[in-house]
């Protein structure tokens, strides 16, 4: 017996498990449904920080795990099973449901651990969006163009035929822009990339400007940069197997176009990883531009892709010198005549013309008869230089020449910081009656204005830099080869470069010293007055007497060296006004012997590697400027900043948030302030664990960078300006009045406030003695940015918004307690105004009740975007009625030109636009995305067209009880009225709204007269996108009423059935045009859908369709080959996956 238990009992408590689970299932249904409520809350908060991050990488260009998205679907899904689950069983005596509903909480509560499991192994790196890549489903914001030729009518056919050489179903592999320097092949290169990268053509765009002296290893950095990799190899043969490797491993079904700008001699694509042989397993192509077509056809381009970009036509070249030259149509008959003749010298060189023209411009008919006698002793290969020379000999004074000389220092396609510019000229004393550095800076601005008029130099995209024109430096170069002018510049091969007979007369020195190992002996320069060496990558040796005949030497910089040769020789003291050190390793050095140069008087070790200031820079007694920017931990001995008794400017910030700020001592602070009243410059960042500013003098500053509490620099704050005065501070008002920094509010530009016990911005302004307020103090401001004010209520009166003139952008966030932004004390206001605020952000307010009750009208005539975030205290944002009580806008707020509305996390939003709405005038937003909002019933009113008109993008996330995307009343043809009443939306992208079921009206042609992109995703209740009735919406019928759109894409929507669901019509095969743009169509996981249009008898034109795709659609026919349409589709890929 004993045996015959033993057997049995292992057996029996086998068998009881699966009794017990089902038992378990009967018995605690209730306790399973109560986990599963907790869990799931753990789950939504969990996916709501998700969200957050990716929200936050899009916003800031960083990458977001592949494993996201399929998280996001599998809690949807979730969702899905909870939101359909019982709401109460718990006092159900039917077992089976009580069995069934605990078996399925069960079964919830795994599928929420698995997800959480899930979540936990996501790996978040935060890395940057390699700058190459072409986001296929992010739309561009930009107006689409309707037109991509070149502005001038003879090139027209060369744009077009390269353009459709790009094609990436075009056999060319190799695409060339040949012609002349400065006919345009750069410009119409960025045209095509423009134009290619607008309609997606390719996955990634490479561009790499390669320059007359082809340096391989520049071109590699140059596309690892867009390609997001990192190239620390040293050696070329390296550095080309991990660009091949990264093209191997990543380049699978992805399109690739490496733009190679400025060719001037063969370049190996095996250098940069690429195969120069098409379908090697990279699907790539090359567009350059070169000035010799024998290059192009080196390269591999053949002759059908090889196009010449010509001089412009004789009339095209008049057209743009008259747009540049700016002279009325009853112009002098003879001046006129004169100025035919100056563009035909020209020879249709577009940047000659526009350099004549730009010199000319408001001269005298002398003027333009001297300079047409000086072009005519040139043929067309002299008619640059001629151009340039009379243009530089046309500058109107000394410094502006000296100034355009001393940038033909710098490398070719170089952006040039003017600041630089500013410290040499400095230096060398080009400025004439200036006394302080912020003069001189002045007056070299003053001069790049004049030669950016006059296009010998151009401006850039970064806004502290100007460019020299490949063929202007040239120009400049070949100024430097006379004895007046006598400089030394080499960028290109340094390892063959000679000094032949000028040493002895050369005054400027510039060189790139990639490759140098040691600098030559036997040359003495006794009239060198700047010495500029860059980008040394192995050990430089320097002759050990190498300053020892330099006595007029006044500048030295060296620009990323690792080895600089620092001055100790005594005839380099004499003159030497300017010493930099610009990323150069100085950690090694002893900076200790640049104390004895006792005539310096700007010192920059900025971007350099140095751990200490040494206390033998106190010795410098003329020193005018230090500069220390991005000198992480640098320490600064005691006694250094005291001695500097002439300084005019100290630089002392960081940029990188990851590195050790400088650091400073209680001491250095007492020194600081002391030099303070003699500052006129100062850019410096004190942080919670440093000393703070205290007894400092603001009176003599008027360029200033300053931040308490936090880094200066982090903000995506954009700026049209080269510099604003800043002042970022994180304290208390108490901290901020004792060390005085409202008295810099008067000259500050940006200002950025997290003032803990602030009332109001009158709380913190200056008050004159007897505490009267005088003037605002912040009248100045371009940038307003308040956070974090715990005690913030209302942030201006009247008076002081009414100052703020020149206020282009506002924020205010995560003020907990503000109740409205702008607060009368007394009667009630007439108006206010922001003249000039375009950005408006209001962020984590939750006890905001308005912009300002107590007044009649508030103006915002430029405003542009607004954006509103976790803003909960309001129904809708523009009222219906005056005095709506919670509505964000009332009637008074005027705003004509607002074109970005960006709404998130308004918990209690029902309405954007009342129903009733009505425009009272034209309103031209180009943007909506509304996301978060659950309670959002209504997204437009019912006459919305007006407001459609100018609309680009609409997106919409997470609005859980939207019904009707546009709630419109429109029945039938003729309502619309005339071509005004046609919305102009190119994108609509839709997310997890739920309750939608209608996307467009019945007849929906004026709302999707300009629509390309149409995306769907995660809404359960949509049975079709386009429900059209033919009885209402006859002009589908019409074969002359086509719309733009080219791509659908929609994804699990659980009750879609078709895109297209046709009804009414005179018979049983209605006739659909208006859809023969379409291109592709793409569904996937539907799994109720089952034909792309019903009835299937409809004859339906998709005459331009090139893909259909219905993936995991479980229900899916299709619309088989037995049913037919107006056109056949014989080169349509079809791919239906069935689940």
């Amino acid at each position: 017996m004993d045996v015959v238990n033993a057997i049995l009992k292992p057996v029996v408590e086998t068998l009881m498990v699966p009794v017990k689970k089902h038992i378990g299932y009967l018995i605690s249904c209730r306790q399973y449904m109560r986990e599963m409520g907790i869990k799931m809350r753990g789950l939504n908060a969990t996916r709501l920080g998700v969200e957050e991050h990716v929200n936050r990488n899009i916003s800031n260009q960083l990458e977001v795990p592949a494993q996201v998205r399929g998280w996001f679907e599998e809690v949807g899904k979730i969702n899905a099973k909870v939101e359909n689950f019982p709401s109460d069983v718990g006092s159900c005596f039917n077992l089976k449901v009580r069995h069934g509903v605990g078996k399925r909480a069960s079964k919830i509560i795994e599928d929420i651990d698995s997800v959480m499991r899930e979540h936990s192994i996501i790996i978040w790196n935060d890395h940057s969006i390699p700058l190459g890549r072409i986001d296929s489903t992010k739309a561009s914001t930009s107006i689409p163009s309707t037109d991509h030729h070149d502005e001038f009518q003879s090139r027209e056919q060369t744009f077009t035929e390269a353009l459709n050489a790009l094609d990436p179903n075009h056999k060319s592999h190799m695409i060339a822009l040949w012609g002349m320097g400065g006919v345009g092949k750069t410009t119409m290169m960025h045209r095509l990339k423009k134009v290619v990268k607008e309609k997606k053509m390719f996955n990634f765009i490479i561009e790499a400007v390669v320059g007359e002296k082809t340096d391989p290893i520049a071109i590699q950095s140059a596309v690892a940069d867009y390609l997001g990799i990192e190239l620390n190899e040293k050696t070329k043969p390296a550095r080309t197997e991990k660009l091949r490797k990264w093209f191997v491993d990543n380049s699978g079904g992805k399109k690739i176009l490496v733009i190679l700008d400025d060719v001037w001699q063969f370049v190996d694509l095996n250098d940069i990883g690429l195969s120069p042989l098409p379908n090697q397993g990279v699907d790539f192509k090359v567009l350059l531009t070169s000035r010799d077509k024998d290059v192009c056809t080196e390269m591999g381009a053949e002759v059908n892709s090889t196009f010449n970009v010509k001089m412009l036509i004789e009339t095209e070249a008049q057209s743009l010198f008259h747009q540049f030259i700016e002279i009325s149509d009853d112009v002098d008959p003879e001046l006129h005549n004169i100025g035919v003749n100056i563009v035909r010298k020209c020879g249709g060189l577009p940047i000659a013309i526009k350099t004549m023209a730009c010199t000319l411009r408001g001269k005298s008919k002398d003027a333009w008869k001297n300079a047409l006698l000086r072009l005519e002793h040139y043929d067309i290969e002299n008619i640059v230089n001629g151009v340039f020379k009379m243009s530089y000999d046309n500058l109107q004074d000394e410094e502006t020449k000296s100034t355009f000389l001393l940038c033909g220092m710098y490398p070719e396609d170089f952006d040039i910081l003017t600041e630089e510019l500013v410290r040499y000229g400095w230096g060398l004393k080009l400025f004439k009656k200036v006394y302080t550095i912020g003069e001189a800076r002045t007056r070299l601005n003053t001069c790049i204005e004049r030669l950016i008029h006059t296009n010998l130099l151009m401006e850039v995209d970064d806004v502290r830099c100007i460019k020299m024109h490949d063929l202007v430096r040239a120009f400049v170069l070949d100024m430097y080869s006379k004895v007046e002018h006598a400089s030394i510049v080499n960028h290109s091969n340094t390892l063959e470069w000679h000094a032949d007979n000028m040493h002895d007369s050369c005054k400027r020195l510039s060189l790139t010293c990639k490759g140098m190992s040691k600098f030559p002996t036997d040359l003495k320069f006794p009239n060198l007055s700047i010495l500029k060496l860059m980008h040394e990558d192995i050990s430089l040796r320097f002759p050990k007497n190498f300053y020892e005949e330099m006595e007029k030497l006044e500048v030295i910089s060296y620009d990323k060296m690792k080895y600089p040769l620092l001055p100790s020789s005594p005839q380099c003291s004499v003159n030497l006004r300017v010493f930099h050190l610009h990323k150069c390793s100085l950690v090694m050095f002893d900076c200790s012997c640049i104390g004895n140069l006792s005539n310096l008087e700007v010192l920059s070790f900025a971007d350099s590697a140095i751990d200490r200031l040494p206390s033998t820079i106190g010795k410098l007694k003329k020193l005018r400027l230090l500069d220390l920017t991005n000198c992480y931990g640098v320490r600064i001995d005691n006694g250094v900043l005291k001695k500097l008794v002439k300084l005019e400017e100290l630089y002392m910030t960081v940029v990188d948030r990851g590195r050790k700020a400088i650091s400073l001592t209680d001491d250095n602070c007492k020194e600081m302030a002391e030099r303070s009243k003699d500052i006129y410059a100062l850019e410096l960042e004190f942080f919670e664990n440093d000393a703070q500013p205290k007894n400092m003098s603001f009176e003599k500053l008027q360029r200033f960078q300053i931040s308490v509490g936090r880094y200066l620099y982090g903000d995506s704050i954009k700026s049209r300006h080269s510099y604003e005065n800043t002042l970022k501070l994180v304290l208390e008002k108490g901290e901020l009045l004792e060390a005085r920094m409202n008295e810099l509010f008067k000259k500050t530009e940006v200002l950025c406030l997290s003032v803990g016990d602030m009332n109001d911005l009158e709380d913190i302004e200056v008050k004159s003695s007897s505490q009267l307020l005088q003037s605002s103090s912040f009248n100045n401001l371009r940038v307003l940015v308040v956070s974090k004010c715990a005690e913030l209520k209302h942030f201006f009166t009247p008076g002081v918004a009414n100052t703020l003139k020149k206020l282009e952008h506002l924020e205010v966030y995560k003020c907990d307690n503000m109740e409205e932004l702008i607060r009368s004390r007394g009667s009630e206001e007439e108006t206010i105004t922001f003249p000039k605020l375009k950005f408006l952000s209001l962020c984590g307010l939750p006890k905001l009740s308005g912009l300002c009750d107590n007044v009649k009208i508030i103006e915002l005539p430029q405003l542009m975007e607004l954006e509103l975030d976790d803003i909960p205290g309001f129904t809708s944002i523009y009222p219906m009625k005056k005095f709506e009580t919670f509505s964000l806008l009332k009637e008074e707020v005027l705003i004509p030109k607002l074109e970005k509305l960006h709404v998130s996390s308004m918990w209690n939003l029902k309405e954007i636009w009342p129903c009733e709405f009505n425009m009272s005038e034209e309103v031209k937003f180009r943007e909506i995305k509304v996301s978060n909002c659950d309670k959002l019933v209504n997204l437009f009113p019912h006459k919305p067209i007006s407001l459609l008109h100018h609309l680009e993008e609409l997106k919409v996330k997470n609005c859980g009880s939207i019904e009707s995307l546009f709630n419109i009343h429109l029945d039938c043809v003729g309502a619309t009225g005339d071509e005004y009443n046609n919305s102009g939306v190119r994108i609509i992208k839709v997310i997890s709204c739920d309750k939608l079921v209608n996307l467009f009206p019945h007849n929906p042609m004026s709302i999707l007269h300009h629509l390309e992109e149409l995306e769907v995703e995660n809404c359960g209740s949509i049975e079709s996108l386009f429900n059209i009735d033919l009885d209402c919406a006859g002009a589908i019928g019409q074969e002359d009423n086509s719309i733009s759109l080219r791509n659908i894409k929609v994804e699990n929507l659980g009750k879609l059935r078709e895109v297209w669901r046709i009804k009414g019509g005179d018979n049983s095969r209605p006739l659909v045009h208006g859809f023969q743009s379409v291109e592709s169509i793409r569904v996937t996981k539907c799994k109720k859908f089952r034909n792309v249009f019903t009835p299937t008898t409809t004859n339906f034109n998709l005459g331009a369709l090139l893909e259909i795709s219905i993936d995991d659609c479980g229900e899916n026919r299709g619309n088989d080959e037995s049913e037919e349409s107006s056109h056949e589709q014989e080169q349509v890929r079809i791919s239906i996956s069935l689940s």
